[in-house]
């Protein structure tokens, strides 16, 4: 009897000593990602963040988990995500979205951070980049922006922007095109909006001070209804150009800047780099080296412009 009782005790010792090895073995790396709006080209970066995991190995539900929320454009809700991804101890955190690394650094402490789609924390002077802050960020190609809106319009003399002073990657942006139309003489005309609801009214404005083109740089807010510049654009026949080139399928005549697929591939591999074992500290935070030039015929036309034949030869997309 007593053999017996050992057997089953030394039996069920094994079968919980395996239940906790198969409970450990099936625990997956957990990876937050917040990011900022329901937008595509945001989109597009979380897809190249994700395919790039995918390529190392690292495929949802197999070894990784992927917690993927969205702050629907209120900045209040990226600190609520935030808090919760820190509540629920995931092992990595990945913001996309400049105002989304920006919350990421002052709130999380512990948990590795990997940006994409963002300004660098030196770009946007912050103190200091934390040490668990690791990402690619864009170098802003502001002069070949300018250059691209001269090829357009050769008499170009006055820009309007409509941006949000609220977002710091749009406030940056709109620094940078300052500087870089005073260095060619060029008359900048801002418009400062605090919501979506506020794009319009915007636009029509600039349109009203007779300016020559209209740009739009870094704004997800300006974005989310960058509809509603196209249709001032069309209507006055203003040239709309983009320092996001996705953004030239929605209606601008013409954008330079990043691939942001390819940007959330990059920030991908920072990832993987982390889960196997890197600190954060341990890897440089980069630069995208990389840029597109989209162009769009029929809202050149409807904005009143003819694009030059040696830009459309040059163009990585010609959408018609």
């Amino acid at each position: 009897m007593d053999k017996l009782f050992k057997v089953i005790i030394a039996s069920f010792i094994v079968v919980l000593l395996i239940a906790c090895a198969t409970k450990e073995e099936r625990r997956l790396y957990t990876i937050g990602i917040v990011q900022m709006s329901e937008d595509p080209l945001l989109d597009e970066a979380r897809t190249g963040v994700i395919d790039a995991l995918k390529e190392e190995g690292f495929i949802e539900g197999k070894n990784i988990r992927i917690d993927y929320k969205n702050a629907q454009g209120d900045m209040p809700n990226i600190s609520l995500v935030l808090r919760k991804f820190i509540a629920d101890k995931v092992d990595m955190i990945i913001t996309n979205s400049t105002p989304c690394m920006v919350a990421a650094s002052g709130i999380v402490k512990e948990i590795p951070v990997v940006f994409t789609v963002s300004f660098s924390p030196e770009q946007l002077k912050m103190k200091e980049a934390p040490s668990n802050l690791a990402g690619v960020y864009d170098p802003l190609y502001m002069n070949d922006f300018v250059q691209l809106m001269k090829r357009v319009v050769p008499k170009l003399k006055v820009v309007g922007i409509p941006y949000n002073p609220g977002e710091p990657n749009a406030s940056m942006a709109a620094e940078h095109l300052r500087q870089e139309l005073k260095k060619q003489e060029i008359t900048l005309v801002e418009m400062a909006v605090s919501a979506s609801s506020e794009v319009l009214q915007a636009a029509q404005v600039l349109a009203n001070k007779k300016v020559d083109a209209i740009a739009v740089s870094a704004d997800n807010t300006v974005y989310i209804s960058l509809s509603s510049v196209v249709k001032v654009a069309e209507e006055r026949k203003i040239p709309l150009f983009v320092t996001e080139p996705f953004q030239v399928q929605k209606g601008a005549c013409a954008g330079i800047g990043a691939d942001f697929y390819q940007w959330g591939k990059e920030s991908g591999k920072v990832a993987v780099l982390i889960i196997r074992g890197k600190s954060a500290g341990q890897i440089p935070i980069q630069s995208l080296n990389s840029k597109v030039v989209y162009v769009n015929l029929k809202a050149a036309e409807a904005q009143g412009v003819t694009l030059p034949p040696d830009l459309l030869k040059e163009a990585d997309r010609v959408i018609r």
